[in-house]
């Protein structure tokens, strides 16, 4: 045995998980696209064993990197937190034989029609669905279980390509979009109405599966499937969900064998009462929901996953379904599509009781795009309060502070 610091490497992600597991006494090394990091990212990877700024999607190039670094000195495990990296990290957990992403797992949550097949076989779990390869497809699909439907991609993310069809002039139209049929392959699945999506954050440990948080989205109207909000704990009522979301989410994860890491799954009440299971991933969640779920009840998922690679990780626990003693929020802003003559300078939102940061991309002479799905928005503000009321409160004072003046006269204020 030596005293050497365990050697991690960390795939893809941001700055401030390679920060926090140099912090908990890792030797860390980074794969991943550095070329939108600031400097002080770069001051952070600077302390780094080693760095290869490849994507970190590229599965074959990660793997080969990981070797050599492996070959220089060996290593002891491999995480990634984001979107990108989850396959390579699965790949190279399983090619060298150290603690990292489960490979099978990983596969079946990114490519949704394993996913799918899988759950088939829970009638608890399962929704209809099919692989859709064109209008042909389509259409037998829609004969079997009519309308509404939805169609996405195999794998994506972000809501990109998703289509919902609701009404018989959409699916006409889909059915005659050759365009659209080019850049599959594609699912079809029952559509679960509705403009509220939950989802509920794990951590998974040797098997073992703890909720560590759970959420409410609220959607943006059809045919847009893009969220607005997402808040912290659900509000009443919708709090009444909670338990059977999480049984539902921690029964799935045992269908697909997962054992290690987080996961974030989203999932809509169909008019039953039933939680049915839209999406799930091997990683955290978006818009920052990791830091809107340790405001509300307290748990760091990024650290507890780290600290149980530690030597005497086997004894780390997650607590499951924490109480919450406060509200995590994110609200976007959603103009309409004109042109800009001036903003609101957005520094006055840091005045703002409540308000914990923001990301707003409202320039002049520029034109807002239409938000079509949940990868670019033009403006993010995340609140962290003590209770439903303050978080109403935050939002009110937010309408009355931000606006957006176009050339046309109009002064917008954004409204929740």
């Amino acid at each position: 045995m030596t005293d050497r610091a365990p050697h991690l490497l960390v795939l893809s992600g941001w700055a401030g998980v390679v920060e926090t597991a140099l912090s908990l006494g890792f030797d860390v090394s980074f794969i991943g696209n550095t070329a939108d990091f600031a400097p002080r990212d770069m001051e952070v990877l600077d302390r780094c064993r080693f760095v290869a700024p490849i994507p970190a999607e590229q599965v074959v190039a990660c793997l080969s990197a990981a070797r050599r670094f492996d070959a220089a000195h060996r290593l002891d495990a491999t995480v990634s937190f984001g979107e990108f990296g989850l396959e390579s990290c699965a790949v190279i957990a399983d090619a060298l034989g150290i603690p990292g992403l489960p490979l099978e797992s990983v596969a079946v949550t990114r490519y949704k029609d394993r996913m799918r097949e899988i759950l088939a076989d829970h009638p608890e779990l399962a929704l209809g669905w099919a692989r859709v390869a064109g209008a042909g497809d389509l259409e037998k699909f829609h004969a079997r279980h009519g309308l509404p439907l939805i169609v996405k991609p195999v794998a994506g993310s972000g809501s990109v390509g998703v289509r919902q069809i609701t009404t018989p002039d959409e699916l006409r139209a889909l059915l005659e979009d050759s365009a659209f049929w080019i850049k599959g392959p594609y699912i079809a699945e029952e559509f679960i109405e509705g403009d509220e999506l939950f989802s509920v954050e794990t951590v998974t440990l040797g098997g073992r599966h703890a909720v560590a948080g759970v959420s409410l989205c609220r959607l943006a109207a059809h045919p847009n499937p893009a969220i607005t909000e997402v808040c912290v704990p659900p509000p009443a009522p919708h709090d009444r969900h909670v338990p059977a979301l999480a049984r539902t989410v921690v029964t799935f994860l045992d269908t697909i064998g997962h054992t290690w890491g987080l996961t974030h799954t989203e999932l809509k009440i169909a008019r039953d009462g039933r939680p049915v299971i839209i999406e799930s991933q091997t990683r955290m969640g978006g818009y920052r929901l990791f830091k809107m779920v340790e405001h509300a009840g307290g748990v760091d998922e990024i650290a507890t996953a780290l600290r149980s690679l530690l030597p005497g990780g086997q004894d780390v626990t997650s607590p499951h379904l924490p109480p919450t003693h406060a509200i995590g929020m994110v609200v976007s802003l959603i103009p309409p599509a004109k042109r800009i003559r001036r903003t609101a300078d957005p520094e006055l939102l840091r005045a703002i009781d409540g308000v914990d940061d923001f990301e707003i991309d409202l320039r002049p002479g520029e034109v807002p795009l239409p938000v079509a799905a949940n990868t670019k928005r033009p403006g993010l503000i995340w609140l962290h309060v003590p209770d439903e009321a303050a978080a109403e409160a935050t939002k009110q004072e937010i309408s009355r502070t931000y606006w957006v003046e176009f050339e046309d006269g109009d002064v917008w204020h954004p409204s929740f």
